[in-house]
């Protein structure tokens, strides 16, 4: 059996002059999105936001392989890595990273999703990690009628075994007219679909550009995608639920106020080096 949320239509946010997003967070589906915490469909065009902490969660940036530009991504490694369009930077912040993302200088505008995955409780003390995946790493499938990337399948994040402790799945799918996909889910697996061209219907639920769905499966099961337009394309987000409280404070989010104290401790030490 899967459970489907009502159909959500986002809110258009802006901060500052360089970045507008519409905003999709787990409240607005019924927390049937487990583990998803939230998912940012974003625009930046400059340094909007200083470097920052996370904690608990996993901070994972898509840039589109249309992307006029990618990023530059700091953190409290020491490491500088580029995320070019195409490619996905994961911070899995555990119990605590300091990073910043900005645009290439000079690149123009870079667009993609900024998602919030969550981590187990049991995981959300550990050391903190940080992989990229390049756009050539990105797996390609393709089918009658379907092409789609996948960027994450699984623990493994940019050929890094169990760089995460709980299986997540991160697609993007662009459909012909007239085509019908059926993207398989496990049982116990909980996610977020979210129509990025023209409109698709998933089972009897239509979803036209920006709106998204939710959905968390029982047992396994195939999602019908079909194209209820020439063409279209979808994202993806989904994962092995955790079933977990959320206790947040900011850019924190752990499953207990003791982990929560604990991480506000910790990343009060962290800056990026120079």
């Amino acid at each position: 059996m899967m459970q489907l949320s009502s159909v959500y239509t986002p809110t258009q946010i802006r901060h500052g002059a360089a970045f507008a997003a519409r905003q999709y967070p787990r409240q607005a589906f019924d927390n049937l999105i487990d583990p998803v915490l939230q998912i940012d469909w974003f625009e930046m065009g400059g340094p909007t936001f200083p470097p920052h902490p996370h904690a608990g969660f996993s901070a994972i940036t898509y840039v589109f392989a249309d992307s006029e530009n990618g990023f530059i991504n700091r953190d409290s490694f020491g490491t500088v890595q580029q995320i070019r369009p195409g490619g996905l930077h994961c911070s899995r912040a555990s119990r605590g990273i300091m990073h910043e993302e900005v645009p290439v200088p000079g690149g123009g505008i870079a667009h993609g999703l900024q998602i919030f995955m969550n981590l187990p409780a049991a995981s959300q003390g550990d050391p903190a990690g940080a992989y990229a995946v390049p756009p050539a790493m990105v797996e390609s499938r393709s089918g009658d009628g379907w092409q789609s990337r996948i960027a994450v399948d699984g623990t493994s994040v940019g050929g890094v075994p169990h760089a995460l402790p709980s299986p997540v799945r991160i697609e993007e799918i662009k459909l012909d007219a007239a085509t019908r996909h059926d993207i398989d889910v496990p049982a116990g697996w909980g996610g977020i679909i979210i129509a990025l061209e023209g409109s698709v219907s998933v089972f009897e639920e239509i979803l036209v550009l920006g709106q998204a769905i939710g959905f968390a499966a029982d047992q396994a099961v195939g999602v019908p995608i079909a194209t209820r337009s020439d063409t279209a394309r979808i994202a993806m987000v989904s994962g092995a639920q955790l079933k977990q409280p959320i206790i947040a404070y900011g850019p924190l989010m752990t499953a207990s106020p003791a982990s929560l104290d604990a991480a506000r401790r910790y990343v009060a030490s962290l800056s990026i080096p120079a």
